[in-house]
């Protein structure tokens, strides 16, 4: 694994912070754009000096795109920065393109949502009871392929393979009777488009959307891509990066393969959304905006961050794109609010010296803990006067802050430990958030 070095970040309190408020990273009511954009550089550069961000984060209202900023590099072995040119995994967020696919072929008549998808997959057992539409809302009750132990996402698959796979699956449920998210009902919708044009899924979406965002792309196994950044991940020393874990997204046909740039992700999510190219009756079906009119959508997969705001009342779109594993969960809420002059507070994380690890902590704190809320372990490890979390293949700096708590970038958690060492608590940064996880020590 290739470690990556990255100057060591320092964040210091913001200059003029009350004494008060020392514990406290907060921007003040922001109201030109210009110090807008310098409050969203200063809220990014953070995570690039943790080495937990290396992406561009793009605002536009209407058709006008106001702030697009490039942070850290596309890829560190060659030092190539990241520009707005840069492609980007955008996992999850792949779903939308498959589902504008699906849309585009009902308004031609070449299938109906409530079409079976026996009539285009004839031999996938209980095709006759799954209807289209539920294979795009998560009622089919085809499996999650993430759960699927015979999916590797070392070894590369075609879609045929994984559809023989996922034939010889029980259905989770009846369809139609319950909702689970599910990788495997988008290969499966992949293959009906298929079916249906006679394209393969890759040559349909370029043939339907690359004319208007060319940036957009399915990203094959071992493909070189021309501008996509490079994955990476946190590494266990704080302030670099390592290559993130091996994931061949082209695994993850239809519902997580696709990779494009950030202004082609704002132009498409945006239209989409909006309903600006599709006949009003199909994007009720598919898109329809919630009752608030916003909504953000996530896509994440190792070395890929992807984040879209919509909001129609203001027709305000906020893109987040980043190449790597690190979970910072309100990045874009807090850029957005950056962005409409609001306050985004922080504690934060300051480091000296002083951080080193005592020796009755190196002696007391490594070991096996169990999270209350999950059902998998991590490890703590001594790296030195460090400690080095570790998530299955993923090993990452755990490091003591000034204040004597522990920061961890790849979920951008302050942690602090109980019982003498026998637990920790880790929170989210924003100090009103009441969301917590406790990890047991294992005996």
């Amino acid at each position: 694994m290739r470690r990556l070095k990255l100057q060591l970040a320092i964040l210091l309190i913001l200059t003029g912070c009350a004494s008060t408020s020392e514990s406290i990273f907060s921007t003040p009511q922001i109201a030109d754009i210009e110090d807008k954009k310098a409050a969203i550089r200063e809220y990014a550069e953070q995570y690039v000096d943790f080495g937990s961000f290396d992406g561009v984060v793009l605002v536009a209202e209407g058709e006008q795109v106001v702030v697009q900023e490039a942070f850290g590099f596309a890829d560190y072995r060659y030092m190539t920065p990241v520009t707005a040119e840069t492609r980007f995994r955008i996992a999850s967020l792949s779903k939308q393109f498959t589902q504008d696919a699906i849309g585009r072929l009902v308004a031609r008549g070449k299938l109906k949502f409530d079409s079976k998808i026996s009539e285009f997959i004839p031999d996938f057992p209980n095709g006759d009871r799954i209807t289209i539409l539920q294979l795009l809302d998560y009622t089919s009750g085809i499996k999650h392929t993430n759960d699927l132990g015979w999916i590797s996402m070392k070894e590369p698959l075609l879609l045929s393979e994984i559809i023989d796979g996922l034939a010889k699956e029980p259905l989770d449920f009846d369809p139609g009777t319950a909702r689970n998210y599910s990788n495997g009902a988008y290969a499966v919708a992949a293959a009906v488009i298929e079916s249906a044009t006679g394209m393969s899924y890759a040559d349909f979406l370029l043939q339907e959307f690359a004319e208007r965002y060319p940036s957009i792309g399915h990203e094959y196994a071992y493909e070189v891509v021309p501008f996509m950044a490079y994955r990476y991940a946190p590494a266990a020393k704080f302030g670099e990066r390592v290559e993130a874990t091996q994931y061949l997204v082209a695994n993850r046909i239809g519902g997580g393969s696709v990779y494009a740039a950030a202004e082609d992700v704002y132009r498409f999510f945006r239209s989409t959304f909006s309903g600006e190219e599709m006949h009003q009756s199909i994007y009720e079906v598919l898109f329809s905006m919630p009752q608030d009119g916003d909504t953000r959508i996530t896509g994440r997969s190792p070395g890929a961050l992807a984040q879209v705001y919509y909001d129609i009342n203001e027709d305000l779109t906020v893109v987040t794109l980043s190449s790597n594993s690190s979970w910072p969960g309100s990045f874009n809420s807090d850029i957005t609010a950056l962005y409409r002059g609001d306050t985004v507070v922080q504690t934060p994380v300051i480091f000296s010296d002083s951080t080193l690890l005592s020796l009755q902590e190196l002696a007391a704190i490594p070991g096996t803990f169990e999270p209350e809320r999950f059902s998998w372990t991590i490890k703590l490890e001594r790296d030195g006067n460090h400690l080095v979390y570790i998530q299955d293949e993923m090993r990452t700096a755990f490091r003591k802050t000034k204040k004597g708590d522990f920061y961890l970038p790849i979920w951008d958690w302050l942690c602090s430990f109980n019982d003498g060492y026998q637990s920790f608590v880790c929170r989210q940064r924003d100090p009103s958030s009441e969301s917590e996880f406790v990890f047991n020590r294992v005996r």
